[in-house]
């Protein structure tokens, strides 16, 4: 009987239908943040999940340098991630190709609410936002101060005439000619030489393409006093390739146009003498001045099944912590010395930072002279371009004038292909 009674127990056991596992949402990122960078952005994803049982998050890390390339061939094998963090030039081709999803209105409102007129242009191509900005680089002019109280300079310069005068004094040079010391240092790197052009450009009150992003202003006579004076500093043996922007922290740069990243490389060098060597200061300029930033974006693939679910979870890393604390993506951006275009985040790390380059820089992103780089059709070839005829005006082979002619010629070509 209690055999019996066992088995009737188990079978009705067995009739009792057991309840469902609930489905489970897999949202993938995509970004080029190595691990030790992510960890605290990982912190907030498995808080997420807990919060959302149904939810889970896996990180993808692509390298920066193949990060374009590795999107297009993943959509091509039909196998896109949810969520992108892009450079916010590579933007344009995927919207081209419709590879990008447009944030649902709450989102838009959000960002509009939340973030600086600057970085949000920065999210916006052909007049419509594409995500939700992330980490925002922005140029200023960095001096070394101890170079400038050996030449008896107080003050970093407020105009192109003072930079070019101070530039001068603080020069050095052998028996043969060569700089030793460069009073304003360049360098190769397309980056370097393009966004500074841009920035000094922004800081005259002037924009290198039109508003529709069609056409260049690149002949026009701001952009070439701009290059004019950069030629000129080379003609005068203050500038040259031998020393590049990159030799400053060996102390053999007096003034270089730098963007906040260069902070780590420049602390990890000078260590202790950071602070008393390292200045920053507005680019100079003759009137309101201004700058140019870049900036990442979070962006959310129109192939992407969850896209919903991938747009709450961007708006839930970006909004500050209950407690007033940085948003999930501020507080990993702070780890890195970069910086964010969040409002709430930006007061936040106002209060978190002591050192006078950091304030300085984070001063600048509110400012309203500061201008997005151009979300360009092609940005990067553009800038291969432009820095190649850059290149030949600095060199002497090609006029200033010259030079952005031929650079407005074959980037107007390229602008043309875009749809």
């Amino acid at each position: 009987m209690v055999r019996t009674g066992v088995l009737a127990a188990f079978a009705c056991a067995a009739s009792i239908p057991t309840a469902a596992a609930p489905p489970v949402t897999t949202i993938r990122i995509a970004a080029h943040y190595n691990s030790q960078q992510i960890r605290p952005l990982q912190a907030c994803f498995r808080q997420y999940e807990a919060q959302h049982p149904g939810i889970r998050i896996d990180y993808q890390q692509v390298s920066y340098q193949d990060f374009f390339q590795t999107v297009m061939v993943a959509r091509a094998g039909k196998s896109p991630v949810d969520i992108y963090n892009l450079y916010s030039i590579w933007a344009p081709q995927l919207i081209g190709t419709h590879a990008l999803d447009a944030p649902p209105a709450d989102v838009d409102r959000f960002v509009r609410a939340n973030y600086t007129p600057a970085t949000i242009g920065a999210a916006t191509i052909g007049g419509r936002l594409w995500g939700i900005p992330t980490g925002v680089s922005i140029y200023q002019l960095v001096y070394n101060k101890k170079l400038f109280a050996a030449a008896g300079l107080s003050a970093p310069p407020r105009t192109p005439a003072e930079m070019t005068a101070m530039a001068a004094a603080i020069t050095k040079k052998n028996r043969q000619g060569n700089i030793l010391t460069a009073g304003y240092a360049t360098d190769l790197s397309g980056a370097m030489i393009t966004h500074a052009f841009y920035a000094e450009l922004y800081a005259a009150g002037a924009r290198p393409y039109t508003a529709d992003m069609r056409h260049t202003n690149l002949r026009s006579p701001a952009a070439v006093a701009v290059l004019t004076r950069q030629v000129d500093l080379f003609k005068r043996g203050i500038s040259s390739y031998s020393v590049q922007s990159v030799d400053f922290a060996g102390g053999f740069v007096g003034m270089a146009i730098m963007a906040n990243w260069m902070k780590d490389t420049l602390q990890a060098s000078l260590g202790p003498r950071f602070s008393e060597t390292v200045g920053v200061a507005p680019i100079p300029s003759d009137g309101a001045g201004g700058t140019m930033l870049y900036a990442f974006l979070w962006g959310v693939d129109a192939a992407s099944t969850h896209k919903r679910a991938s747009w709450d979870l961007l708006r839930w890393l970006n909004s500050p912590r209950a407690n007033g604390t940085m948003s999930c993506t501020a507080t990993m951006l702070s780890g890195m010395g970069d910086l964010t275009g969040n409002r709430t985040d930006m007061a936040a790390m106002r209060a978190a930072i002591a050192d006078p380059f950091s304030q300085q820089f984070v001063k600048a992103l509110d400012a309203p002279g500061a201008v997005s780089q151009p979300n360009l059709w092609h940005a990067d070839e553009v800038d291969r371009q432009l820095k190649f005829e850059i290149q030949q005006a600095l060199s002497g082979r090609l006029t200033p004038a010259a030079a952005l002619a031929a650079a407005d010629q074959d980037i107007t070509a390229i602008l043309a292909e875009q749809p």
